[in-house]
């Protein structure tokens, strides 16, 4: 009785332990935006891709970020900002801040975004997008 059970339990076990709990996703040239978040992507060596996130510039929000391993990617020139929606500029209309990295090397790298009032020290962000970056 106690032989079916374990080997069922073993089973088990092997079968979680092998699954990954985000299959990588293969990029083309589209630009990636918030939905990547918790994500991974796989570049080769010497790629620029670039990431679109909302921003609300007009309440103070500005996007900071982070890079785990500078010599895998690398921010490639500094962020533009643009109007979310075509037309007339609206006062207090979204913006989308538009990221420019590069692969650098291979290996992984974890990019990290915040949205914040980077004044206010003790508020946790608006919005976090992280993703990591698989170089082959």
């Amino acid at each position: 009785m106690k032989t079916p059970c374990l080997l069922s339990i073993l089973v088990t076990v092997a079968f979680f332990g092998c699954s990954h709990p985000t299959q990588p996703i293969e990029q083309t040239g589209a630009p990636l935006d918030a939905s990547v978040n918790g994500k991974r992507v796989i570049y080769p060596d010497g790629q620029s891709f670039v990431l679109d996130l909302d921003l609300n510039a007009d309440a103070g929000y500005t996007w900071d970020y982070t890079i785990s391993e500078p010599a895998v990617v690398m921010l490639d020139h500094t962020p533009t900002t643009r109007q979310k929606d075509s037309g007339p500029v609206v006062p207090g209309g979204m913006a989308v801040e538009t990221f420019y990295f590069r692969t650098a090397g291979y290996g992984e790298s974890t990019v990290t975004l915040i949205e914040h009032r980077a004044w206010l020290k003790d508020v946790p962000p608006l919005v976090t997008v992280a993703f990591t970056v698989v170089v082959r």
